[in-house]
């Protein structure tokens, strides 16, 4: 049982990183939009969403793939 607890844990620190990813995501893209033609604020953002998309990769598809793991 003790290792069923364990990876309850980790699927649950794993959701809540890939909900703050996504959360992260959402403000960047907000922020792209409030600085639309500025040079500065356009580059930053694009190199942002370049890590975010990194984190996503790591994270958010490993979620996926234990969230569906557990529906089985």
């Amino acid at each position: 049982m003790k290792g069923k607890v364990g990876k309850d844990q980790d699927w649950g620190r794993l959701r809540e990183m890939r909900d703050k990813i996504e959360e992260i995501e959402r403000l960047v893209l907000d922020l792209r939009e409030l600085g639309e033609g500025m040079p500065v604020i356009e580059k930053n953002t694009c190199s942002i969403l370049g890590v975010i998309y990194v984190l996503e990769f790591g994270i958010s598809d490993v979620a996926e793939i234990t969230d569906k793991e557990r529906r089985y």
